[in-house]
This record gives C-alpha cells, structure tokens and sequence, in this order.
C-alpha cells in the first residue's frame, strides 16, 4: 500500500498540487472557466427555448409586460416565481434580449466560481480542496453547457454557494440572516431548497458529536430556516389572494405522481404519460391547477399506500437514474442544424464528459470513506448534506440526472480534498482558512 501511495504521489497526484499551488492559478482558472462558457454563448447556437425554458421565458415576459405571473391570462404558481422574476429584471434592464439573459447567467456562474472556493476551502479546512473544486468545475462539460440555457441552474447553484458562504462565513446573527434570506430567494426557485435549509444549518453550527453542541445548531439551523420562510412569505400570500391557496408552487403533486404510478420507470419523461390512468384522472389545468395538483398529490400518496413494495422497488432505479448518468445539457443544443453539422463533436464531447463524471463520482465515494474513518468533524460532512438531501428528494419523486447539477460543485471539491490529502506535497500552500473568509 505504501508503494502505490508513493508511486500516485509521484507521478499523478503530486504534478496536480503542484499545479494548484501556482499562484497564478486562481485567476488563470478562472480566465478559462469564462472564456469557454463564452465561446458557448457566442459561437454555438441552442436550440430555441421549449418545455422548461419556454415557460420561465414566457412567464418572465408577462412579468415585464404588465406585472401578472399569468399563463394564458390565468394566474400561475406552477413553478416559483424566482427564475422567471429574475429573468424579468434582466429584462427591465437589458431589454427583452436571449444574449442578455445569457450573460446574466455567466455572471452568476462567474460568481459561483468564487463562492465554490470560498465555500470547499472553508467546510473542508483545505486550501487545494477549493483550487482543486474550481479546476474540476472549470473543465465540467455538462456545468458549461447549462450556461446559455434559460434554466433555473445558473441561478440556483449560485444562490445556494452564496447561502452556504454565509453559513460558513460566521456565527452572528448577520451571518445567520444573509444566510436565511439567500435561502429564501433560492427556495422562490426551487422549493425543495427548505428540506436543505436544517440540514446545511446544522452541520454548519455543528462543531463536535455531542447532544449539547447537536441542540445549540438546531437552535440557529431554526433561525435560518424561519428568516427564508419568513422570505418566501409573500410569495405564498400572493398565490393565496390570486388562487385561494398559500402555497409556493402548485407543481408539487405533479411531481409526486409522476415518480409514483403504474407507468413508472424511476425518470420523470418516462413517468409522465397522458395515457396513465392516474394523470388522467388528475385532470391536469391551469384553470385548476390548486385542485389539480391536489388530486395529483392524492392519487400519488394512495398509490404508495396501496403499492408500498414497488415504491421501495423503485428507490434503487430512481438513484440510478438520479446519479448514474450526466450530460444532459447536449439535448438543448439538439434542435439546431449547428448541432446535425458537428454531431460528431457533440458526442465525443457527451463521452468525455460521461467518462470525466464517472471518474469524479468513483472518486467522491472514495472521499466519503475517508471521511468516515477519519471519524471527521461534522463542518466536513457540509456537501454531503446536499447530496443526501438531493438524493432522498429523487428517491420520494423521481430520478433526473438534471436534478443533481446543483449538488456537483460539493462532490468536485470532496474529490479535490481527497486527491489534495492523499499525497501532501512539499509545495502544499498551508491551509489558511479565516473565521471570516
């Protein structure tokens, strides 16, 4: 074991430190990460928006037209206003432009940059574990490609980095509110984000394994937690004066059901089917969409008490399809003829990208076991909050490899940290990491 430790020192891990190590590296690094995401933008078309991009697109639209969050002159909660809401004020600003909505998000990818090596150096306690993130990030494929979609990623993962910095940043009740209301606004874009809010603000008040500790950062992960409801809140007053409901979305039995039906296959286009004789009876509308997404909730927990195995059955295939495959991001250059011309690039691009995935996530299981033997500090376990929580959210809905894009910037720097410890190299910078970062 020692030999292979030293040979891995040697000739793969050591040049990388080294690499990181480099003064230079963080602003190279980030020059590339820009440059390509740009080039992107620039030079390769995406296909018009449809399904998901449309709707934000539309919505956003009505916004800058005359204020309504409306579909079809009805109004709308099926998804959070958050996405559309920022798209309108790109808009308000930029005017009604694709490339501005573009830029504004390789903006907030920009920024994720930063957010992700102040974060990874901060929760790990390393240096190279945030240089090492940042790298990974940078030559991600499938992170790029999202980029110039008019999706909820680029918004979200950023809003999650910074609600994570803030957390991580101090213990006062600044901290505690920038932290609570930059979870809010990411839980206007996706509402599953308050399942993430007591478990990132635990571990992150969490210093040692003890009762006492456990109660004092379930005290301040409370806090956290009531400042983004207290956030999300008129969002949830409007959909009750507009629709007679305060909820944040009215999509969430819609989701429910499509992982829970007789047509399941554990992935949501799978799932959905006009044919199912439970979305049938859902009678989906935006007319009714409260009563709609009621039934849609019923029918799907009645099947999970009348099928309860299946269910179980299903948890494996959901996971799979949640984590087993990635680059996903090619199918919203698909519908262009740039893409039938170089659709040899495009594929070779999804392999390396596959390849390149499947290696971090070896890797990332190879973190988590050293962080358990380590019997590490809870700070440590940080990211991995958000992959269980990403994870159990699939498992009770349905698997998309989509759904785990916000989650990748915690698993490349568990994978940095890992690679980073072991083999420490001479030129290792010290692990400098400031109560205030």
């Amino acid at each position: 074991m020692g030999t292979i430790s030293a040979w891995t020192q040697k000739h793969a891990i050591a040049p990388w430190l080294s690499l990181l190590s480099r003064p230079r590296f963080l602003p190279i690094c980030f020059g590339v990460f820009v440059a390509t995401r740009m080039a992107l933008i620039l030079w390769v078309p995406i296909a018009e928006p449809f399904s998901d991009s449309g709707w934000y697109l539309n919505r956003a639209l009505t916004l800058l037209a005359d204020g309504s969050y409306s579909e079809r002159g009805l109004p709308t909660a099926y998804w959070p206003v958050g996405y559309p809401a920022f798209l309108a004020l790109v808009f308000k600003v930029a005017g009604p432009s694709w490339l501005a909505a573009q830029l504004a998000n390789l903006v907030l990818a920009g920024a994720s940059f930063w957010l992700l090596y102040a974060v990874a150096r901060r929760f790990l306690q390393h240096e190279l574990a945030g240089r090492g993130a940042v790298l990974l990030l940078t030559l991600y494929p499938n992170n790029a490609a999202y980029v110039p979609a008019l999706l909820t990623e680029a918004l979200y993962t950023f809003l999650l980095l910074a609600a994570c910095y803030g957390l991580l940043s101090g213990r006062t009740w600044w901290h505690l509110l920038s932290a609570g209301v930059l979870f809010g606004l990411a839980t206007l874009v996706k509402t599953q984000t308050i399942l993430l809010i007591p478990v990132l603000a635990g571990l992150a008040f969490l210093d040692t394994w003890s009762i006492s500790k456990a109660v004092r950062a379930a005290m301040s992960a409370a806090a956290v937690l009531g400042i983004a409801l207290l956030v999300a809140a008129p969002w949830a007053l409007r959909n009750y004066a507009v629709l007679g409901a305060a909820v944040l979305s009215t999509n969430g039995g819609t989701a429910l059901l499509a992982g829970n039906n007789p047509s399941v296959v554990g992935d949501y286009w799978h799932d959905y089917s006009e044919d199912d004789p439970l979305f049938s009876e859902a009678r989906f509308s935006a007319q009714d969409q409260v009563q709609a997404d009621k039934r849609a909730r019923t029918l799907a927990v009645g099947w999970i008490k009348d099928h309860p195995v299946q269910f179980l059955l299903l948890a494996p295939k959901k996971v799979f399809r949640l984590w087993a495959p990635d680059g996903e991001g090619e199918w919203m250059y698909q519908d262009t003829p740039f893409y039938q011309r170089h659709s040899t690039v495009f594929r070779l691009v999804r392999v390396f990208n596959q390849a390149f995935y499947g290696l971090a996530m070896v890797l990332f299981a190879l973190s988590i076991w050293r962080l358990l033997t380590l019997r590490s500090a809870p700070t440590m376990y940080f990211g991995l909050g958000v992959v269980l929580v990403t994870t159990f959210t699939s498992v009770v809905f349905s698997g998309q490899s989509r759904y785990h894009f916000p989650a990748m910037p915690f698993i490349f720097a568990y994978v940095a940290w890992y690679l980073a410890t072991c083999a420490q190299s001479p030129r290792d910078p010290p692990i400098s990491v400031p109560d205030r970062l």
